[in-house]
């Protein structure tokens, strides 16, 4: 396709970025200590080579009071410069037009007691349910030492080299905190009234422009609606959004709620770009640049919300993890091309709130670039890759790519395993993707495919491969309880694969991921879909009202038994919360400490976390997700032969996709 404007100029004050693709201020847990390293240098060269108009670096605590988690970078006192220097010299060089911002972040009651060894400190002494602590309302001195910190930051961000900085006033943190009369429940000049929660902001971004002059961009990073009840909806946004400009703001980068909110902002079943209405609504209201973000992970709906005048230029986050090049590619019109993000938030978000440094699903070299370049290949073999889920795809691609002779057999008539399953509970579609990029790869590369074979050691010594990959994936674990084999039990995966019936009251054992995704499958199941709903409302067929209980909930009853404490116990911190509101929502029944004893004809008996017996009535159908073992039965009959044979993925021992991906690229990287 064109691109009429992402690949545009755009000019903020005296600076002009090459285009409108713009990577926002995203903590990776790359620095030491406060300081930049060579890790977070090699990150941002990819992404500056890759050619992303702006890269916004960040967040940068302002002063000890801030500091968010312990590898955040530090721009608190001038012993930070040097190595900020060295960053910028590095990423300017690696493209000369790219510019580089400075972002100013202060956590205020969403830092933590335990790492900034003292009480956090906010507008006022509101609780926070994202730190959960109490901060200590701020004094007027606090005040001021607070706005000179950030005036402070920001003439060091100049000095380093930046080319502009931004303030983070966004997700709850503590502009926010002062504007929200949630959290501000002051009686002076900086709480109460509109005029007085917008004073600390104001009066900052003036500090600010004090410190650096009018000639260097200052932008402001902004929540479009705060998503808290008692706090500030879309409503209340454009008249701040106007007095920022009006205080010397000369961008304003508009993203979605607080961490605290309950409407989902990044997962997957966000539908993408559904909160560009939030920059539309400040655009209307400003004369500056203004960014949409948050859900915008493809170029193709950039341009278009680019051309629908919602936003002067779109902030790409995860999208730039995943794919470094996806500029450069999409201006090459190689949009094929792109490592699309999922926003499975597995490497990305889940790593940074386990304090561990950012990786990514799709990208085995975001946050390790140095070490993870592809090497060249010291001869051409013939490589014979058995299996084609996600370990067993990647390893092909890389493999292949180096130069390889490569071969993938797949049982299946089909390429992409459990992935082929995982993109159809609500909510997981992105997992799809996955597939069209590698079968898009496989044509393009050359990868040399054979479906519908099942490889046997003969098939293996016939071929006479120089290395083989079993990625044979797992099999489910059956488990051992009375009437297991009943025939209205089926594993879990065959709902999706369309082997198994849907009851109408239905139980599921084991409450991981894949309990949990069927639970909400089959709680929805027989619901109208969006296309039906806008149809039938749009000609008035159906009254809204009545369209909208079809919209989002269906009639069956489900059941999860789980017997450990909790559910999910793999699903990371972004996910989880949203996948059990949901379950909740929709009439989810979830038991856990519940040991399933009998599976009867028409009913599931489990003891309770007393011990006590208990009973389900009345159930249609009994599923099983208790988890996969290895299926690797090949290998010992490979390795017999003297082929020289690895197992990958699964076939290894169960694992996330992330850590399949990751092990695949390492693996065929070595070859």
């Amino acid at each position: 396709m064109k691109f009429f404007k992402l690949f545009t100029p755009l000019k903020i004050k005296d600076m002009t970025i090459s285009n409108r693709v713009v990577m926002p201020a995203m903590h990776l847990n790359l620095a030491n200590d406060g300081f930049m390293t060579k890790k977070l240098i090699d990150f941002y060269i990819e992404r500056a080579k890759g050619g992303a108009g702006l890269l916004i670096i960040g967040g940068c605590y302002v002063s000890i009071y801030g500091k968010g988690l312990p590898s955040m970078i530090s721009i608190e006192s001038d012993d930070y410069i040097p190595k900020m220097i060295e960053f910028t010299d590095a990423v300017h060089k690696a493209r000369e037009d790219v510019k580089i911002c400075a972002q100013l972040y202060h956590g205020g009651r969403y830092t933590f007691s335990q790492i900034i060894g003292r009480t956090p400190i906010s507008s006022s002494a509101t609780y926070s349910i994202f730190s959960k602590t109490t901060p200590r309302e701020m004094t007027l001195e606090d005040i001021k030492n607070e706005q000179q910190a950030f005036a402070d930051a920001a003439l060091r961000a100049q000095k380093a080299g930046f080319d502009c900085t931004e303030i983070c006033g966004s997700a709850g943190y503590l502009m926010d905190q002062f504007l929200s009369p949630f959290v501000n429940k002051r009686t002076d000049e900086y709480g109460g009234d509109f005029e007085n929660r917008l004073r600390f902001p104001v009066e900052t971004i003036k500090k600010i422009r004090d410190a650096v002059g009018n000639n260097f961009p200052v932008g402001m990073r902004m929540a479009g609606d705060d998503f808290v009840p008692g706090s500030l909806t879309y409503k209340d946004k454009p008249p701040i959004a106007k007095a920022y400009e009006n205080a010397g703001i000369d961008f304003l980068n508009i993203t979605g709620g607080w961490h605290e909110t309950k409407v989902p902002q990044l997962t997957m079943d966000v539908p993408e770009g559904c909160y560009t209405y939030l920059a539309e609504n400040i655009k209307k209201n400003v004369s500056i640049p203004v960014f949409a973000t948050n859900r915008i992970n493809n170029p193709v709906l950039a341009e278009q919300v680019l051309m629908a005048d919602k936003a002067d230029a779109i902030c790409i986050g995860r999208g730039l993890i995943a794919d470094p090049f996806l500029p450069m590619k999409a201006k090459k019109g190689e949009i094929r091309d792109i490592m699309n993000c999922v926003a499975c938030n597995q490497g990305c978000f889940d790593n940074i709130f386990r304090m561990m440094p950012i990786s990514c699903l799709r990208n085995a070299r975001a946050g390790k670039e140095a070490r993870t370049e592809l090497k060249p290949i010291k001869e051409k073999k013939k490589v014979m890759v058995i299996g084609s889920g996600p370990a067993g795809l990647e390893v092909a691609r890389i493999a292949r790519i180096r130069g390889h002779e490569v071969h993938i057999f797949e049982k299946d008539d089909k390429i992409g395993g459990l992935l082929n399953l995982i993109w159809i509970p609500p909510g997981r579609n992105e997992f799809k993707r996955m597939i069209e990029n590698y079968a898009y790869w496989i044509q393009k590369h050359r990868i040399m495919t054979h479906l519908e074979t099942e490889v046997t050691p003969e098939i293996v010594k016939e071929f006479n491969p120089d290395a083989v990959i079993l990625a044979t994936g797992s099999i489910p674990i059956k488990p051992p309880i009375k009437g297991i084999d009943k025939s209205h039990v089926f594993w879990a995966n065959d709902v999706f694969s369309g082997d198994a019936p849907i009851g109408q009251n239905n139980v599921i054992i084991g409450g991981g991921a894949t309990g949990i995704e069927l639970a909400l499958y089959i709680a929805k199941y027989g619901t109208l879909s969006r296309e039906a709903f806008e149809f039938l409302t749009f000609y008035k067929a159906l009254e809204p009202e009545d369209a909208l209980p079809m919209l989002h909930k269906g009639k069956k009853k489900v059941t999860i038994l789980e017997k450990l404490p909790k559910v999910g116990s793999i699903l990371g911190k972004t996910t989880k919360w949203v996948l059990l509101d949901k379950c909740d929502g929709l009439g989810v029944r979830i038991i856990t400490s519940a040991s399933v004893t009998e599976i009867g004809e028409n009913y599931v008996n489990y003891k309770d976390a007393k011990g006590n017996d208990q009973v389900i009535d009345d159930v249609d159908i009994v599923y099983y997700a208790a988890g996969v073992k290895t299926n690797d039965e090949l290998f010992k009959e490979i390795k017999s032969l003297g082929i020289e044979v690895q197992k990958i993925g699964d076939a290894r021992k169960p694992a996330t996709v992330l850590e399949a991906i990751d092990r695949g690229y390492k693996l065929a990287n070595g070859i």
